[in-house]
């Protein structure tokens, strides 16, 4: 008798709760900063430096490059010469990919640490809570979840500066010529699945810059992505 009320019981609960496609969590939201104002000397220099992205003027960034600048978790991850040659710069100083990703980092904004300016922003802000190898931010307004990878796709819901967890899918590495942007899969802290343009994700983990003063003078100590 207790046990055929024990199997009703879970079945009741089963049909009242039906499984959610991923894990709900709390939600989790980190709006965009930039500190560079609090130091008039700082900012200066990143007015300068976005004018060199901005022209893509490889003399001023090799003129700020940190000798022993670190840019890979690897024994050959440091030094200036390594550095201009893990991005091509010396056989193609308007290299697209080195620009867009170090112009993409510092839009981000910076924030301040140990005696050093970085960007973007959520390096040093991401919470604790958030683990860093799983989770993206969602680096934008209003920003669309659709149901598939595609602009045609139903918009489930839209978040803005919002964390949402990634998702592997076959799709996320076979980007579409149809399509105006690579469509990643994530899981929504509601315990959707949905889709969201690669453009407006940032991982913790992705490309971050760092500026040190030294001798009076600004110096870029580290560009690297991923962790060790």
């Amino acid at each position: 008798m207790y046990l055929r009320i024990g199997f009703l019981f879970i079945f009741l609960v089963s049909f009242q709760s039906p499984l959610l496609p991923c894990e709900p969590f709390d939600p989790v939201s980190l709006k965009p900063t930039d500190a560079s104002r609090e130091d008039k000397d700082f900012f200066s220099f990143k007015q300068k430096l976005e004018k060199a992205i901005q022209e893509k003027n490889i003399q001023f960034i090799e003129s700020v490059i940190d000798p022993q600048i670190s840019f890979a978790f690897s024994e050959e991850g440091m030094g200036k010469s390594n550095f201009l040659k893990h991005w091509k710069l010396k056989q193609n100083p308007k290299n697209p990919e080195f620009w867009n990703e170090l112009s993409q980092t510092v839009n981000l904004g910076f924030t301040f640490k140990d005696q050093i300016w970085s960007a973007p922003f959520l390096f040093n802000q991401t919470p604790e809570s958030i683990d860093q190898y799983s989770y993206s931010l969602i680096t934008g307004s209003v920003v669309n979840v659709r149901d598939k990878p595609s602009t045609k796709g139903k918009i489930l819901t839209q978040l803005s500066w919002e964390f949402v967890k990634n998702e592997y899918d076959e799709t996320n590495s076979k980007p579409s010529s149809k399509e105006p942007c690579n469509f990643k899969k994530v899981c929504i802290s509601d315990g959707q699945i949905g889709y969201i343009c690669e453009q407006y994700l940032r991982s913790p983990l992705g490309y971050r810059v760092g500026f040190s003063k030294k001798k009076s003078a600004w110096s870029m100590i580290f560009f690297v992505e991923g962790g060790d």
